[in-house]
């Protein structure tokens, strides 16, 4: 629901869809869908005993390869995204060819391709393995094929998982989660250093109402001196702090400074549910634990790393001044359009030319 929301919103207001980091974001709503639906699939198959993947081979292959191409392209458009808002906090001269729907609709098109041919060995690996139950009896589970031998060796051994689950933590938590963090951290810096100086008085615009007597005449001339001597002062190349990000951040719209710091609050978000699950995941396979204390947190990091896609576009939602102001009248609009059509008046007025006798 908070992805389709947001989707929806993106796509049908004029301003938030020219911006450049909502095509990343439109990409991580419909990624997120569908690794959540492989999440219900396998919730289904597995708690509810649906035959729907777990009694067929190319069911188990396309679950498990739409289940890790999704995440890939999840992990890495909120990396992108991070990268942008650096971009248009920092605003450098390649911003002009970064910042554009060109480049994005490329960049994320290349991710897609990567994710295709870095995941598409499962169609040729994964398969159903089976296990025996308490009573003796035999079930399948979606896993490694137990008929397939990689350079000599059966892909279903435990040392073939960790291997496996080790490439997938580094090129989907470990290089994303450190490049999020670096970039975060600058973008957090230089949001905070552009709202001092907008805060500080200096690019606002000062009203002051005609003086009526020849003190308050003195006194206002006296504010305006002290006034530009400031401003002189935080603009000129003396203050070496300052200038710098005073000219740039006078480039800055309010919008961009609140759209920045919810998507750096989404991002760090994503960090702080997504990691601890591939930690658990990493101990689990080297160390077997097998404790009851284990279990419970291993569990909950999985919850939490389910959490973080559902979740993510709520948070940029409700913390997105622009996204909540548009949130009711999209709402509105859509429940009119699709609920509420009034018959059409085929060209004639609804209103007769007798009401205004």
């Amino acid at each position: 629901m908070g992805n389709s929301m947001a989707l929806i919103l993106i796509r049908t207001n004029f301003w938030l869809k020219r911006l450049t980091s909502n095509i990343y974001l439109c990409t991580l709503s419909i990624t997120s869908c569908s690794f959540l639906l492989t999440v219900v699939i396998s919730w289904s198959d597995t708690y509810l005993r649906l035959p729907l993947y777990s009694e067929s081979e190319l069911g188990c292959k396309f679950v498990s390869f739409l289940a890790h191409f999704s995440d890939f392209i999840c992990v890495w458009m909120i990396s992108l995204i991070s990268c942008d808002r650096m971009i248009v906090l920092y605003r450098p001269r390649i911003r002009k060819w970064v910042c554009t729907r060109k480049f994005a609709i490329t960049v994320t098109s290349g991710f897609v391709v990567t994710s295709v041919i870095l995941y598409s060995w499962l169609f040729a690996l994964a398969g159903l393995q089976k296990y025996k139950m308490m009573d003796g009896s035999e079930r399948s589970f979606c896993g490694l094929s137990e008929d397939v031998n990689w350079f000599g060796y059966k892909v279903n051994e435990n040392y073939m998982y960790f291997i496996f689950t080790v490439f997938d933590t580094v090129i989907c938590t470990l290089i994303p989660s450190i490049l999020i963090i670096i970039v975060n951290s600058f973008s957090t810096y230089r949001y905070h250093q552009c709202m001092k100086i907008y805060t500080a008085g200096v690019l606002r615009v000062r009203f002051v109402r005609a003086p009526t007597t020849e003190q308050q005449a003195q006194q206002l001339d006296d504010d305006t001196i002290q006034f530009e001597d400031t401003k002189k002062y935080l603009l000129s190349t003396d203050n070496t702090n300052s200038n710098n990000s005073t000219t740039n951040c006078g480039k800055l719209r309010s919008s961009d400074l609140q759209l920045s710091r919810s998507l750096i609050i989404v991002t760090s978000t994503f960090v702080a549910f997504n990691v601890p699950s591939y930690a658990m995941r990493i101990v689990q396979a080297t160390f077997k634990p097998q404790s009851t204390t284990f279990q419970f947190i291993y569990y909950v990091s999985y919850l939490s790393y389910y959490l973080h896609h559902a979740a993510l576009f709520y948070m940029y939602i409700f913390w997105s001044p622009q996204m909540k102001k548009q949130l009711k009248p999209t709402a509105v609009r859509l429940l009119e359009c699709y609920c509420l059509k009034t018959v059409p008046d085929f060209g004639h007025r609804s209103t007769s030319t007798q009401d205004f006798i």
